[in-house]
């Protein structure tokens, strides 16, 4: 095994190498900022469900020592750590997911909960000892019907260890639809900091925009029935294009311009904007 680990990592280290200059991989805080001072686009690796461990969390520590720093407790189906967003009933954290939680603390990987069912959010924040976060999800306050949404008890209990929430930009986490513009992201930014303030709230877009939504919704958690819940028709993919301001990854200078227009100052703009999301991974990976 980990024979094999060193020739896929001997792999990544050519590849970056290539992309010297213009992409960098980051596994710290510092790599982080100096891609930033350099002008590069700096990449983390994650991964959006916790099943690649199965009973063996000698392999959570493999992919921490290929380059993991994040790992989503759930993706839409529940699995061995809890309840994914898509099941019929809020269940919460098991047991192994509160020992998975803890091995990540310990490995200094962040909790993610961007997928989970609200009480799943709930039960790995009492469960951390390190601030963690959920990356990308929607209000359920503004969107109550769609499952890829979280409670103030849920958010607020990302906050409580120190964490971030991030907004998803998908139109029908934001306003019910296909559409929406970036005045009504904003106002969904808003009323999240008006949950949980200013040092808790952050923005994750969830734009895919390279892969077709036929691939997408290939994968077995993706039916027809829940791509239905969360609005996922087809008549608007990707989902920037959905947005009215936000067409492109240029549509941050937009989102940017919005939260002055909404009154927000530079430095609450600097932690919205990416801010509060440095300040966990110092704190949880260094």
């Amino acid at each position: 095994m980990k024979h094999s680990c060193e020739t896929l990592h001997m792999c990544v280290q050519r590849v970056m190498k290539v992309l010297a200059g213009k992409v960098r991989f980051c596994t710290s805080a510092a790599e982080l900022e100096a891609a930033y001072s350099a002008g590069a686009v700096a990449l983390t690796a994650d991964v959006q469900n916790s099943n690649f461990i199965g009973p063996d969390f000698d392999r959570l520590e493999t992919a921490y020592w290929l380059g993991l720093r994040r790992v989503q407790v759930t993706y839409n189906d529940a699995n061995a750590a809890g309840h994914g967003c898509m099941e019929d009933f809020d269940g919460g954290l098991t047991k192994w997911g509160q020992r998975l939680v803890g091995a990540m603390n310990d490995l200094g990987m962040i909790v993610d909960t961007g997928h989970c069912k609200p009480q799943t959010v709930i039960d790995a924040a009492k469960a951390s000892r390190k601030p963690m976060t959920c990356s990308h999800a929607g209000l359920s306050s503004i969107c109550p019907a769609n499952p890829r949404t979280q409670t103030d008890e849920a958010i607020k209990a990302v906050a409580k260890t120190g964490g971030v929430f991030g907004l998803v930009a998908a139109p029908s986490a934001v306003n019910n639809t296909d559409w929406c513009t970036v005045a009504d992201l904003v106002n969904n930014i808003d009323a999240a900091v008006k949950v949980v303030g200013e040092d808790h709230v952050g923005f994750g877009s969830d734009f895919v925009m390279s892969a077709s939504l036929e691939e997408i919704l290939r994968a077995p958690e993706w039916s027809a029935d829940r791509a239905a819940a969360v609005n996922t028709s087809g008549a608007v993919w990707p989902f920037s294009d959905g947005h009215s301001g936000f067409e492109n990854n240029g549509g941050y200078r937009n989102l940017t311009r919005g939260l002055v227009a909404k009154g927000y100052s530079d430095e609450t703009i600097r932690k919205i904007m990416g801010g509060n999301f440095l300040r966990v991974f110092k704190e949880v990976v260094g």
